[in-house]
């Protein structure tokens, strides 16, 4: 049986959340110590839920060296749905909206498929943030293409052209629930 986060990466970031989660209903961000996860900061982000009359939108606060360099943009302080990265922004934030709903961790797999032919597959994991304890202030996430070296991955993204995505296949969308990860 495969494990629930394929990504080393996530699972250590994960694993930093669940500590300061410490059986709280969520950690506020304070929890969170950059420096107990600094070689997964490059891939990670932290958005912020904003509700007006017209829904739920997200917006960067932060977001990673290495995420800037693989979404060929800059989000932090961007809206999430403004990153227009091939239709896979649609994806991430139904993700989100997902996570918000039933305040749990949530960790996705999808699969690029660029236009020629070679196929990224992706690892998110979404987990909630918050100041009381009950209602979702920030979300602290990360994204790893979790199958491709560091090497692969510096020449897919030269070639990667974010508008001409030809498919996103999601594979799964699942619920993190009173999981431990020992590393």
């Amino acid at each position: 049986m495969r494990l629930v986060l394929a990504s080393k990466k996530n699972a250590a970031l994960y694993a930093h959340w669940a500590n300061a989660w410490n059986g709280r209903g969520m950690p506020p961000r304070a929890d969170i110590d950059p420096n107990e996860v600094k070689y997964e900061l490059p891939y990670v982000y932290i958005a912020e839920m904003m509700q007006d009359r017209h829904g739920i939108w997200f917006r960067f606060r932060l977001m990673g060296a290495k995420l800037v360099e693989t979404l060929k943009q800059e989000g932090t302080g961007k809206m999430l749905l403004g990153l227009q990265i091939g239709g896979w922004e649609v994806e991430w934030r139904k993700s989100l909206i997902h996570m918000l709903e039933l305040k749990m961790p949530v960790v996705d797999e999808a699969t690029l498929t660029v236009s020629s032919g070679r196929k990224l597959d992706i690892e998110h994991l979404a987990m909630p943030l918050s100041e009381d304890g009950v209602t979702v202030s920030r979300i602290l996430g990360a994204i790893d293409f979790y199958n491709t070296s560091e090497s692969e991955l510096t020449h897919a993204i030269q070639e990667l052209d974010w508008q001409k995505i030809s498919s996103i296949e999601l594979e799964k969308r699942i619920i993190i629930s009173n999981l431990r990860i020992q590393l």
